[in-house]
């Protein structure tokens, strides 16, 4: 059995396959158009991604709206590794990175669905529910 690997991305190919697990959840799985899944936005992200073995099986990516604000974005699993806690390692992991990055707040734009997962990690509703692709979705916020 392989150990999971939690990490910051390094390189072109550890981003490459983050993309490909986006692509997986977000445009084949969800049915988010692909242009809207790449926003153009990944230039100026911190990205990390979940490995079990060489595999890449999660990812996510954090974005710094305002100074002391990071917004994780894009955070999937393969369907197959989902519920088994790496959704919250990966929280953990970023908390921690972020921390020591000078950022006291984090916020999501959690989909309704993942709204009772981002509550067990810690974070609260903040405003109204809105459309994002489509999809519902609420603001929540830790601090950290």
């Amino acid at each position: 059995m392989f150990k999971l690997n939690y990490k910051l991305v390094e390189s072109e190919d550890e981003l490459r396959e983050a993309f490909k697990v986006r692509k997986r959840i977000f445009v084949e799985e969800q049915g988010i158009s692909e242009n809207l899944e790449l926003d153009g936005c990944d230039s100026k992200a911190l990205h990390m991604v979940v490995q079990y073995g060489e595999r890449t099986i999660g990812t996510a990516r954090v974005l710094f709206p305002a100074p002391g604000v990071a917004k994780i974005e894009r955070m999937a699993i393969l369907k197959t590794f989902r519920r088994k806690g790496i959704g919250s390692e990966i929280v953990s992991f970023l908390n921690e990175r972020l921390k020591t990055n000078k950022i006291d707040r984090v916020v999501v734009h959690a989909q309704y669905p993942a709204v009772p997962f981002y509550k067990s990690c810690g974070f609260v509703g903040s405003g109204a529910p809105f459309n994002e692709a489509g999809i519902g979705h609420i603001k929540m916020e830790l601090l950290l």
